[in-house]
């Protein structure tokens, strides 16, 4: 069993590395940069951009920097726990998906309470009474709670 598991941590590595790999190049697959767009943004409302700051953070940042010292920049930085910098929001990123990211495992953690209060006792009575109406009738609901896709139970909920 150890062995087992010590086989799948070692499978775990390449598959983080390769993920990161594919998220990086999805993230630079459209043309231009965050730069590019902003400079693009100022001028549609009518302003000028400076364009001297603008080539300061671009060169801050290493957006000047080719794609794979980038990548290695970037990976070396989320194993540190330097998640970077939204230019968006004008935040480290660790603040932007920190505030997040607890109410992400505050609503999952209360989907699997509930869930498991539903579940247990469906299961319970659909095992004690096999071939019942209520089995078919609990075992019906069930699988579709599965088909129907989330979003579509969500806006059925809404209206």
């Amino acid at each position: 069993m150890l062995r087992y598991i010590l086989g799948r941590i070692l499978f775990m590595i390449p598959t983080l590395i390769l993920i990161s790999m594919l998220v990086f190049t999805i993230i630079e697959l459209p043309p231009g940069d965050y730069f590019e767009s902003y400079v693009a943004e100022v001028r549609a409302m009518g302003e000028t951009a400076d364009m001297a700051e603008i080539e300061d953070l671009r060169i801050r940042y290493g957006f000047d920097q080719p794609a794979p010292i980038r990548y290695l920049r970037w990976v070396s930085g989320m194993l540190v726990g330097d998640f970077g910098y939204s230019f968006e929001y004008q935040l480290p990123v660790s603040d932007v998906v920190g505030d997040r990211l607890w109410l992400t495992v505050l609503v999952s953690f209360v989907t699997i309470i509930v869930t498991w209060i539903l579940a247990f006792p469906i299961g319970i009575y659909s095992a004690t009474h096999k071939y019942s109406w209520g089995d078919y009738g609990l075992t019906f609901l069930g699988l579709l709670g599965i088909a129907i896709p989330n979003f579509m139970l969500a806006l059925i909920q809404i209206g």
